[in-house]
C-alpha cells in the first residue's frame, strides 16, 4: 500500500523540503542538457554550456500581470509586489499568460512573504498547460514563518505560459514572492535586467 500523495508545505529548514528541490533541479538539468544538447551544465558560473541561480521577479514577469498591473510595482524589479485589488476571498490574476524565455527553465519550489500581517491565503499556478492544486499558505502562518517549501515543485520549461492566481482575506496590494531557481543559458544568466 503506498503513501497518500498529495501537495503539503514543509518548513524552510525541514531537510524532505531539501531534497525534494534537489531532485527537481536535477531533473530539469538532465532535461535541458536533452533539449539545449551539445551544451552541458556547466554550474553557478556558466563558461560555455548553462547554470543555474535563483529566481527572480524579471524570470517570471515578461509580460505584465493581469488588467496591466505590474508585476514590478515595487522599488526595482529585483522586489516582488504583487497587488490583489479584487474583492476578498476571490481568486485573482497576477500574471496572465507569461511566457518563459526560450533560455530558460523556471522551478518554483515555494513561498515566501514580505507582509507583517500576511493574509493571502493560497495560490493557483497554472504552468507548461498543467493546473496544479490550490497551494493553500495557511499553515505556513501558524508556524510563524514567512518561508514554506512546497511538496511537489513546479518546472516550467523554455517558451511555456505561466499564470499565477491568489486569493487573500482582504483587497489590496500584497508583498511576497515565489522562491526557486532558473537553469538556463549563459546568455541569459548574464545579461542585466
Amino acid at each position: 500500500m503506498s503513501t497518500l500523495q498529495y501537495p503539503t508545505l514543509y518548513k524552510c529548514d525541514d531537510p524532505r523540503g531539501e531534497a525534494i528541490v534537489a531532485k527537481a533541479v536535477a531533473q530539469t538539468i538532465a532535461d535541458a542538457e536533452s533539449l539545449w544538447a551539445p551544451e552541458k551544465f556547466d554550474g553557478v558560473f556558466p563558461v560555455r554550456g548553462f547554470g543555474i541561480r535563483r529566481l527572480t521577479p524579471r524570470d517570471i514577469a515578461g509580460l505584465n500581470g493581469a488588467g496591466g498591473t505590474s508585476i514590478f510595482a515595487g522599488t526595482s524589479a529585483a522586489e516582488w509586489t504583487f497587488s490583489i485589488a479584487a474583492a476578498a476571498h476571490v481568486y485573482t490574476n497576477i500574471l496572465s499568460g507569461a511566457m518563459i524565455s526560450d533560455s530558460c527553465y523556471v522551478i518554483i519550489t515555494g513561498f515566501f512573504n514580505y507582509d507583517g500581517t500576511p493574509d493571502v491565503e493560497c495560490i493557483k499556478i497554472s504552468a507548461d498547460g498543467i493546473e496544479y492544486p490550490i497551494i493553500n499558505l495557511e499553515e505556513m502562518y501558524g508556524w510563524d514563518e514567512a518561508t514554506a517549501y512546497f511538496s511537489h515543485p513546479i518546472i516550467v520549461r523554455p517558451e511555456k505560459t505561466m499564470t499565477i492566481a491568489a486569493c487573500a482575506r482582504t483587497a489590496g496590494v500584497k508583498y511576497f514572492g515565489l522562491l526557486g531557481w532558473v537553469v538556463a543559458k549563459r546568455s541569459y544568466l548574464i545579461a542585466t535586467l
